[in-house]
């Protein structure tokens, strides 16, 4: 007998419509077992827009479109160094302009697939990878760097920024191994 040639059972339909109808009813009883609200997909498509000015921001040396993707009050903990964390405005502008990416010509590139972001109302979880490409554009090219940035976002006054993040090193690369937390 073929499946379109399969016949049910009055007795079988009544059975796996009792068992789906228990299922429904105990997701709706049970919290947890039916999903919450979806995640707002447009404040995830910003997350993505901020983590991607980031890395434009890093590869074109241009400080004044990083500092606009942190927050006024801004933290940046780096696991890297013992003069961490970098708060404020101030701090951070000297921590970008005395880091690699500002002090020699990268190309910084992110492994997507690896982005982790959780948003929860104005604040979220970010979590990205950089690995930068020192002299990008010549034969001689190497990887300069490896890095993750994983922490706090904040929605402000429309704007994702970074509000509370932390830095390290992402060595060994590896395609399931998160650095963070």
């Amino acid at each position: 007998m073929g499946v379109s040639d399969r016949q049910i059972s009055r007795n079988d339909f009544l059975r796996k419509g009792a068992v789906g109808g228990a299922f429904g009813l105990a997701a709706l009883a049970v919290p947890g077992l039916a999903k919450a609200d979806p995640p707002n997909n447009e404040q995830v498509a910003e997350i993505y827009e901020l983590q991607a000015a980031f890395h434009r921001a890093k590869s074109t040396q241009d400080i004044d479109l990083m500092m606009s993707l942190w927050a006024v009050d801004g933290k940046l903990t780096n696991q890297n160094d013992p003069n961490s964390p970098y708060i404020g405005a101030a701090q951070l502008s000297a921590f970008w302009l005395s880091s690699g990416s500002f002090t020699h010509r990268r190309f910084s590139l992110v492994p997507s697939f690896k982005t982790q972001i959780d948003v929860h109302g104005n604040d979220a979880w970010l979590y990205f990878e950089c690995h930068d490409v020192g002299d990008y554009d010549l034969s001689s090219r190497f990887i300069a760097n490896d890095s993750f940035l994983g922490g706090t976002v904040s929605n402000v006054a429309g704007n994702w920024v970074f509000a509370d993040m932390t830095a390290g090193k992402s060595f060994p690369l590896s395609v399931d191994h998160y650095y963070f937390p």
